[in-house]
């Protein structure tokens, strides 16, 4: 709904074949800042909700800034995993103020 991130709260991220799943160390949600690159990931114990249409995860203690989500996955729609991960970007930039 808006861009602004409260770490400590809870965010929801909607998309299509989004869950978490397969065995690649990659794997996860991450929040890159936009001008350090640094990656941050959300713990596994972070994630309220991991469904193939919606992630609910608690923001990580995060500095102020701009940051992208990452989301890496192997999870192909069925019961199947791919064989190397994918990645997305979700295209609206988030801030933390």
């Amino acid at each position: 709904i808006n861009d602004l991130l409260t770490p400590g709260r809870n965010l929801k991220i909607s998309g299509n074949k989004i869950k978490i799943a397969g065995e690649d160390p990659a794997n996860g949600i991450f929040f890159v800042e936009t001008i350090t690159q640094t990656r941050t990931a959300v713990k596994t114990s972070d994630m309220v909700t991991n469904n193939p249409s919606e992630l609910i995860i608690i923001v990580p203690g995060l500095a102020s800034g701009g940051y992208n989500v990452e989301i890496i996955t192997q999870y192909s729609g069925g019961t199947t995993v791919l064989k190397a991960p994918r990645t997305a970007t979700f295209d609206k930039l988030l801030t933390v103020i």
